[in-house]
Formats: structure tokens, C-alpha cells, sequence
């Protein structure tokens, strides 16, 4: 599958994916969450996608996996007593190729999310770094819920647009 075909593709596939994390979590946020991650994922995939493979079928299976995965991590975060702290899995010892290339994409992503708009970048962080509620941010901000999801919304966007004009997912 093309770039081309497969943005058209996800711009169809989303509303399924969020309907998909709303239901298992009852969370706009967690929902907006799974959608980015199942898209990337597919993303990855895009290449090796041909068009005769039932896509919905695989980004039903990629959500749910996303869902039972970020689950996985919330209750791993509990358990630990790190709420506010993300998880790191271990991982296998990775290559030297791929220790560049994951370097190569970090570095890629802190650029994409220096060139958001200052008050994008603030939300952004809040958000995906801090691990802070949209009501949390609001209260914090003075801004409207509506108007933190929007933004945040705007800045996954862009950083992913960023990221996808670099072929960096």
C-alpha cells in the first residue's frame, strides 16, 4: 500500500480505532492515545499491506492489542507506585544499528516537537510526558477541556505529519 492509499485509509480507520479505545477505556484521552499508537503501527506496516488484506480487520486486532497494552502499563504504573512516570519495558539487547536508528528517531522527534507553537508544545508535554489528565492540564492552563483536547489533538498532528514527511515511523 501506498503513502497516498493509506493515508486515505487511516482517515477512514480512526473513528473506528477511537470508537474502539472509548469503549474498552471510557476515555476520550486513552482513546485519542490507542488511535495514535494503532496508526503508527500500521503506518510501520503500510508498505507490506497489499490491497486485497481486510484493513479493518487489522486495525480492529491492532487496537485492541493497543488497548490491552497501554492497560498493561497503567497498572504496572499503579503497582509500582509511579503514576506519573512512564513504563520502560526491557528489551533485548539491541544492535548498534539499531541503538543509531532509534537515536536517529528521538533525535527527529525532539526537533518535530520544538517546532510546535509554544502553547501546543507546553500541552503536548503535559500530556504525553507528565502523564497529566485533559482535566488536569485545563485546571493547571485556566484553559477550556474542549480547547486541550483540541490543541493537543493539533499538535499529535503535526508532529506526525512531521514524522511521516520523514519517513521517521
Amino acid at each position: 500500500m501506498d503513502r497516498h492509499t493509506f493515508e486515505q485509509t487511516a482517515a477512514r480507520l480512526r473513528p473506528l480505532i477511537l470508537r474502539i479505545g472509548r469503549e474498552f477505556f471510557g476515555s476520550a484521552d486513552d482513546a485519542e492515545d490507542v488511535a495514535q499508537d494503532a496508526l503508527v503501527q500500521l503506518w510501520r506496516y503500510c508498505e507490506r499491506l497489499d490491497e486485497g488484506r481486510n484493513v479493518e480487520a487489522l486495525a480492529v486486532r491492532v487496537a485492541k492489542n493497543c488497548c490491552v497494552n497501554m492497560k498493561r502499563r497503567q497498572r504496572l504504573q499503579v503497582v509500582r507506585g509511579e503514576e506519573h512516570l512512564p513504563v520502560t519495558t526491557p528489551l533485548p539487547s539491541p544492535s548498534s544499528l539499531e541503538v543509531l536508528e532509534w537515536q536517529e528517531r528521538v533525535s527527529a522527534l525532539d526537533e518535530a516537537v520544538g517546532l510546535l507553537q509554544p502553547r501546543e508544545r507546553q500541552l503536548f508535554e503535559m500530556r504525553q510526558m507528565e502523564g497529566l489528565s485533559t482535566e488536569e492540564i485545563a485546571q493547571q492552563t485556566g484553559m477550556a477541556k474542549a480547547t486541550v483536547q483540541s490543541m493537543i489533538a493539533m499538535a499529535r498532528r503535526k508532529l506526525f505529519n512531521n514524522m511521516k514527511g520523514r519517513k521517521e515511523l
